[in-house]
């Protein structure tokens, strides 16, 4: 019998520039959120996996997970393929049969993008998606906006939504997104007024619903910026939902963690605590890597 929660983490395959320039770092998203869950106060609660560049080769792996988190490129209208949970019918008959046993799953940024022919699926996982399916010139029912701005807190009773506050923060956002207006538990988290969204949830950046096989749902259309994480509020609410879809009892402030920088996450990962030994793997780490600041 499992002590602990298995949350499985899925990062698609870099895109928008080098590893470096922390923009739709997917790869260094999941293994930082391994880290900080793995160091954060529900650590004894938690078992934490990751997948790199892509759907697992061997998705057994999720076939006992408690949650599955997702954060990958999806199709961009007649560009790219769909994001990794909805790349074919097997795949999403897959997720779906994960979904049934009631596990969660939670969605970030491009991976909310979504075809009309997957919205069945979508609105019973987590509620809501980008809909780029109006036609190929952009001029879509969902929209995106670069901004800095304040972000409010929708539904301040959520579990997801303890110790956070509201905040400013600069990120490419998703918004006029299409949620499934039959859902009885969908909870908007996240609001951002600036956005100037179609009434009368155009301006919503992240959600959580309760699915009736008592599995839970996460979604946001943030985190285009790897730095975004450095804010507290911003980290709490991603720690906070992972746990949440998994069943965790998120504390009444909220999972905490502190950032950790990309050297301190390969030690982490590397389960070195000695010195000099640490040293020796950051370099290591970085020896092929560009130098200089992000172009």
């Amino acid at each position: 019998m499992k002590t602990k929660k298995k949350i499985v983490l899925v990062a698609g395959q870099k895109s928008h520039g080098p590893e470096d320039n922390g923009i739709h770092d997917y790869s260094g998203a999941v293994k930082l959120l391994k880290v900080m869950l793995d160091n954060s106060n529900v650590a004894g609660q938690v078992e934490v996996h990751y997948c790199l560049d892509g759907w697992p080769a061997d998705q057994s792996i999720l076939e006992d997970a408690d949650s599955i988190v997702i954060i990958s490129d999806g199709r961009d209208g007649h560009i790219g393929v769909e994001a990794l949970h909805l790349e074919t019918a097997e795949r999403m008959a897959f997720v779906d049969r994960q979904m049934k046993r009631g596990c969660g799953i939670a969605i970030i940024h491009f991976a909310v993008f979504a075809p009309h022919d997957a919205e069945k699926y979508v609105f019973d996982w987590y509620g809501g998606y980008y809909d780029w399916g109006t036609d190929q010139e952009r001029k879509w029912y969902s929209a995106i906006k670069t901004l800095e701005a304040d972000v409010q807190l929708a539904s301040p009773g959520h579990p997801t939504l303890r110790g956070v506050k509201p905040f400013r923060m600069q990120e490419e956002f998703y918004y006029n997104l299409r949620f499934d207006p039959s859902s009885k538990t969908l909870k908007p988290l996240w609001v951002v007024p600036a956005l100037e969204g179609r009434e009368p949830d155009g301006n919503v950046v992240a959600w959580a619903q309760e699915r009736e096989d008592g599995g839970r749902g996460f979604g946001t259309s943030c985190h285009h910026f790897h730095e975004n994480f450095r804010l507290d509020d911003y980290r709490t609410l991603f720690l906070n939902a992972i746990a949440w879809t998994a069943g965790v009892d998120v504390p009444k402030d909220g999972v905490k963690a502190s950032f950790y920088d990309r050297d301190a996450v390969s030690v982490a990962l590397a389960g070195i605590t000695d010195g000099a030994r640490a040293v020796a793997r950051i370099k290591e780490a970085h020896k092929n890597q560009p130098v200089g600041p992000p172009k």
